[in-house]
């Protein structure tokens, strides 16, 4: 569900002429073909259908279901179109500046979460992350589940090298998180058996995205997943990534006072 508040809604109806039930001067069929071009949406499908036939209330039914990002895009998309057309919305200034404004506010949330965790610290890293985040800041999930599985792999392989476990290239994403877990649990590293829990839960999570990066993402000729199974896929995996990093860094501290306690007790005055 979208953030819209009552006077935004109010500003958009007004400056989009919904009042008719009618959206600019859009038809039914350029209509439905400006949803499925800017966010793959159906607005006649069924989903949209609730407060009524018109492309006004298709239109308000949309903004209530979706989310913050999916509307902030469809709003720009329509003053776009004022823009490309020429639409006498343009001569209202200062109310399309607001409107302006309030899709510019809904862009700024992610579709997402935890989306930053997607990065890397090598320039090679960085440019895999950079593929995979940009399609989420987007908003097409469906499009970055393959280089989000890209990200994954080299992002286990480095634990992997730096907690010293052997692995071999042919490992898929499920062995790798699965030693990983095992390694860090051996090491002492894990403190409670929430977050064993939560490691173990991805390990079968990350076994099954490879299945889906082979099947149902743009990897190959697949049909791919529709956009909130994609989402959901993509947010939990990311925030399992931040998770792990956040875990990594504590780790890393602790490692790093104990080596510094230990040269200290070494460092014995004569």
């Amino acid at each position: 569900m979208s953030s819209l508040t009552p006077r935004e809604r109010r500003k958009l109806e007004d400056l989009l002429g919904m009042s008719s039930g009618y959206v600019l001067d859009f038809s039914n069929n350029s209509f439905a073909r400006f949803f499925e071009e800017e966010v793959n949406r159906d607005i006649y499908g069924g989903a949209y259908s609730g407060n009524g036939s018109s492309k006004a209330n298709h239109l308000r039914s949309f903004w209530t279901k979706e989310d913050d990002s999916l509307v902030g895009r469809v709003i720009h998309g329509l003053l776009e179109h004022c823009r490309d057309t020429g639409h006498s919305a343009l001569e209202r200034q200062a109310l399309f500046r607001d409107c302006e404004a309030i899709a510019a506010r809904l862009a700024q949330a992610k579709p997402v979460e935890d989306i930053e965790a997607i990065d890397g610290d090598t320039e090679d890293f960085q440019k895999v992350a950079k593929a995979a985040r940009e399609c989420f800041e987007r908003n097409e999930p469906e499009q970055g589940l393959d280089r989000l599985h890209t990200f994954l792999v080299k992002f286990l392989r480095k634990l992997c090298e730096e907690h010293d476990i052997p692995r071999d290239r042919s490992v898929p994403l499920g062995g790798l998180m699965g030693a990983y877990v095992k390694r860090v649990k051996e090491e002492g590293l894990l403190t409670s058996q929430m977050a064993e829990h939560i490691l173990k839960t991805a390990t079968t999570i990350f076994g099954q995205y490879d299945y889906v990066r082979n099947n149902h993402t743009m990897a190959h000729d697949n049909p791919v997943l529709a956009y909130d199974e994609a989402l959901l896929i993509a947010s939990n995996v990311a925030s399992t990534v931040r998770f792990i990093k956040a875990c990594e860094e504590k780790w890393k501290l602790a490692r790093q006072q104990e080596e510094g306690a230990a040269a200290e007790d070494l460092d014995i005055p004569f």
